[in-house]
């Protein structure tokens, strides 16, 4: 797994991971979302998986992990993907209400989702 140093739009942070997500990077992958998350001034998290060009299951408990950390305190996560499969996974896994699908960083920060999970 790749990733980009995480962004930082207003008080919310961008994580940006490239390449494949799986058993093998979701150590990288959970230390990339933790980093971000506690970042300073961050009080949001974007989970930008437009970039990742394969993923597994493995990195979906990382991802609700960061959702339920900021639900605890009164923030969110969003995730934007594009990509067919991962829609797929979402909905196998009835994480997809959890993880609605946005097209881009700007409407994940405004809360324009795309619909159901591709």
């Amino acid at each position: 797994m790749e990733d980009q140093w995480p962004a930082q739009l207003e008080n919310c942070r961008v994580a940006c991971p490239a390449g494949e997500l799986d058993l093998a990077t979701t150590l990288d992958f959970a230390t990339l979302l933790r980093g971000t998350a506690l970042a300073a001034g961050a009080d949001w998290l974007i989970v930008d998986l437009s970039r990742v060009t394969f993923m597994d299951c493995s990195p979906l408990r990382d991802l609700c992990t960061a959702w339920n950390r900021s639900r605890a305190t009164g923030r969110w996560t969003r995730v934007v993907y594009d990509q067919a499969p991962i829609g797929r996974l979402l909905r196998l896994t009835s994480l997809q209400e959890r993880f609605p699908r946005y097209a881009s960083i700007d409407d994940a920060w405004h809360e324009h989702d795309t619909g159901a999970a591709a």
